[in-house]
């Protein structure tokens, strides 16, 4: 296979020292690495040994595949199927061992204990997201239900909508309706090993809510889980951990009036100086970039002109850039750096999206192993 320009390096040392700031900020919690689509575009596997090695006592996925390629690749740890698995996935997860699926239907915990009688599962409460889950005040019910199919009731959690804006009372009310609904399942003899809600930004900033295990995703990446949170993520001392790089492939100039890419979204006003670069949206770009979105090559901004293509993405640059140089299209480079924040800033989007969205085939290279 041949080496291709453009990749996404990937810090490990950073990641470590990402583990051991959000465990310090739960000493009494269990810590739990979320490691869904691909830990976020960083490579699901490594992204485990390291957290592991790093102190991660459980790990989390959203998909039964996910977890499936992690005990392929040897990943022992505990392990949450974070949704709830369909019923004819099931089998599949009762043969993987120390995972864990959440249920929160009559039809999912029926499932799941045909297969794995006497297993352990989380239950999953619906507090103000309303997303998936059991409403909270049914939670006795579903408790009891999954008791009387032979399931053991290991734990309990709800997930916050509104944690990465700390301004919001919804946070205060989810976390009110969950605390009544732990409480009911304590009185119905109902009570769960583990309990939690915290994800990234609520270990960050709602230490009430840790209970006895946290869900780091977005901060264990170094990205922030909001602007609002921003000023938090410095203060702990944060790092983003990857960096998308690539080359100044193709040099050239255009005169006043000619437009750049697809739909002549860009045209020039005076005569410009281009260079292209050997990405595209199929590498998990977004179209958009071109509208708003900056690269970094030599230690200075470029623009993006004209709409990113599948392979290849257009920049304006000035006669001192040359073809081979390196770009940087999130990370830092000199004195300058662009995070999937900034970039979520401009494209009205967050950083989960940017991150989640780097492609397979973009080759991963990690740092520091």
């Amino acid at each position: 296979m041949t080496k291709r320009p453009t990749n996404f390096q990937v810090s490990l040392s950073d990641l470590r020292h990402n583990v051991e700031v959000l465990r310090g900020l739960a000493p009494g919690s269990l810590f739990c690495a979320v490691l869904k689509a691909d830990a976020y575009g960083h490579g699901a596997v490594t992204i485990a040994q390291t957290v592991l090695e790093a102190g991660a006592d459980w790990l989390a996925v959203a998909l039964t595949d996910e977890a499936v390629e992690l005990r392929a690749a040897g990943i022992t740890a505990p392990l949450l199927i974070l949704s709830e698995p369909a019923p004819d996935e099931m089998a599949t997860v009762a043969g993987l061992a120390e995972v864990r699926p959440t249920v929160y239907t009559k039809a999912g915990i029926e499932a799941f204990a045909a297969v794995a009688p006497g297993a352990p599962v989380h239950l999953k409460i619906e507090t103000g997201l309303h997303r998936v889950g059991v409403p909270a005040d049914e939670a006795v019910a579903a408790a009891e239900h999954l008791q009387s199919c032979g399931l053991f009731l290991e734990g309990a959690f709800t997930h916050f909508a509104m944690a990465a804006e700390p301004e919001s009372p919804l946070t205060q009310r989810q976390h009110q309706r969950f605390d009544t609904a732990l409480e009911d399942l304590t009185t119905s003899g109902h009570r769960p090993q583990l309990v939690h809600a915290a994800n990234s930004a609520a270990t960050m900033a709602f230490p009430q809510t840790h209970y006895s295990l946290v869900r780091c995703g977005i901060a264990l990446y170094g990205a922030d889980p909001s602007p609002e949170l921003r000023p938090r993520m410095d203060e702990l001392g944060l790092r983003p951990i990857g960096s998308l790089v690539s080359v100044v492939a193709h040099r050239h100039r255009i005169e006043p009036g000619e437009t750049v890419s697809y739909g002549q979204r860009w045209q020039a006003t005076e005569t410009t100086e281009l260079a292209t670069l050997p990405l595209g949206y199929a590498d998990g770009l977004m179209r958009s970039w071109g509208d708003a979105g900056q690269v970094l090559i030599n230690g200075r901004r470029y623009p993006i002109r004209g709409a990113v293509t599948m392979d290849q993405t257009m920049v304006e640059v000035d006669q001192t850039v040359k073809v081979g140089d390196q770009v940087v299209l999130l990370g830092r480079q000199g004195n300058e750096t662009i995070t999937a924040g900034d970039m979520g800033d401009v494209l009205g989007t967050i950083s989960y999206e940017l991150l989640a969205k780097l492609g397979r085939r973009l080759p991963i290279k990690y740092l520091d192993e």
